[in-house]
């Protein structure tokens, strides 16, 4: 395990930046979206994302771990899949163990069925056990993680009640079940490898975080990196996260990752699932709701925290979460693909050597979407210019025929609308399929999927 030792202020300084930024994103979801028929695009042609996110700058893949879930995804022969497709692509794998077998966050900590009538000692053997044995199979394929973390969001401890420390149960001896817990966990993962291997543990809360990580780390707990998630419309302005990461920063000596984060292009929905993000009131004030809101969101947000003296990196939450005709989401509207699976602009942030929006002399071609999708037999092209510009639109169809070729014309800056319908003279519809159609203004063009229904 690597060791930070603290050797004065400026040497810390000097060792948390000689880590790798970490440009991340959560793939825990793809699996299962791609089993119900998910599929993903960049400008029309079908891509794998996995080696789409490595081309486009991403350098770690974030995969969660649940112990015995109910379905066939998130356990450990989905995670060794799934890491050894990032590992193929040369991604680092950042593994997130939630030690249950569901959803492990703020509200709920409940531990795997396994081990609900354990008591303690054999509960802190069986995660330690536990523990190795995933990191055991993991390094077998040649696929050990880089960053390890023990729990997630553990604002109030894990395995509940055992591990819960907030309320009542915010005392010395509930504390100390907790650190038995971690100690045993880290010593797990620490057991499965050999002197030559290297991997960092990390502990992670929603937010905040001074308060859980001082009673966690006051025993000598061995955690390498301190992370919380950034969720504007749980967690605030980017300032606020600004002064988090600060103020964990300087009291512990220690960087600091964005484990989790995610912001909307739309508000609009591809499915009947509830969408957890939907309101205006949710999103940031500076920051639409748009692709470009998107893009702008996500560019700010990684200068924030590299520029910050103990800022680590930023991991995106599911940006594959995109909803199928056999499995919804309520991320949909989130992701880095839009409701058609193509690729968003905003993945272009992670790309060192691309950090502005594709622009000539700072015009935009942007916001680029059409309603309704799926249509029949009639849907509205929308776009955005931020000037004045000359306009080209054409429609394909999945062999790259030429189906409709609007009048070019000289445009005003500002949104705009086409309106294709998709009946010929005899007021038939074309074929019911997949269609791209293009848009060029000026020097900029862009290219969206679209589906016209029977």
């Amino acid at each position: 395990m690597l060791k930070y030792v603290l050797i004065g202020f400026l040497f810390l300084l000097s060792l948390t930046k000689s880590n790798q930024f970490v440009n991340g994103v959560d793939i825990s979801m793809l699996k299962q979206v791609e089993e119900n028929g998910g599929l993903f695009y960049e400008d029309g042609v079908q891509i794998d994302p996995i080696q789409i996110f490595k081309n486009k700058g991403i350098n770690t893949a974030r995969i969660k771990i649940w112990h015995a879930p109910s379905l066939n995804h998130n356990n450990l022969e989905s995670v060794l899949e799934i890491a050894n497709r990032a590992n193929s692509v040369g991604l680092d794998l950042f593994l997130d163990f939630h030690y249950s077998d569901s959803w492990a966050d703020p509200s709920s900590q409940s531990k795997p069925l396994a081990w609900v009538d354990l008591n303690f000692e054999t509960l802190c053997d069986s995660i330690e056990q536990y523990s190795r044995h995933v990191i055991t199979k993991l390094k077998n394929q040649n696929t050990l993680p880089k960053y390890v973390q023990i729990g997630n969001e553990t604002d109030c401890g894990l395995l509940w009640p055992d591990g819960y420390v907030c309320d009542e149960s915010d005392n010395e001896f509930q504390w100390n079940k907790l650190r038995s817990l971690f100690m045993h966990a880290i010593e797990g993962v620490n057991s499965a490898i050999d002197t030559q291997d290297t991997l960092e543990i990390i502990s992670h809360v929603s937010s905040g975080g001074n308060w859980f990580f001082s009673n966690l780390l006051e025993t000598g707990i061995d955690i390498d990196i301190l992370s919380i998630s950034y969720y504007p419309m749980w967690h605030g302005a980017l300032n606020d996260l600004n002064n988090n990461i600060e103020a964990l920063g300087n009291q512990f000596q220690k960087p600091i990752l964005i484990a989790e984060t995610a912001y909307p292009f739309t508000l609009q929905w591809n499915d009947n699932t509830n969408n957890i993000l939907g309101f205006e009131t949710q999103i940031l004030e500076d920051y639409e709701a748009t692709e470009e809101g998107q893009f702008l969101f996500l560019r700010d947000l990684i200068t924030l925290v590299n520029e910050n003296d103990y800022g680590l990196g930023i991991c995106y939450w599911a940006p594959d979460w995109i909803s199928t005709n056999q499995f919804g989401s309520p991320w949909e509207n989130q992701t880095l693909f839009d409701f058609d699976g193509e690729l968003l602009d905003a993945i272009s942030v992670f790309d060192n050597s691309s950090v502005e929006i594709k622009s000539v002399n700072n015009f935009r071609l942007y916001n680029i979407y059409n309603y309704p999708n799926p249509f029949n037999p009639i849907t509205n092209l929308r776009y955005d210019l931020s000037e004045d510009a000359y306009v080209r639109i054409t429609v394909f169809d999945i062999l790259g025929n030429i189906v409709k070729k609007f009048p070019n014309t000289n445009q005003y800056s500002g949104s705009k609308l086409v309106q294709w319908d998709a009946r010929n003279n005899q007021g038939e519809s074309v074929s019911a399929g997949v269609y791209i159609y293009k848009i060029q203004a000026g020097d900029l063009s862009q290219t969206k999927k679209m589906i016209l229904l029977k």
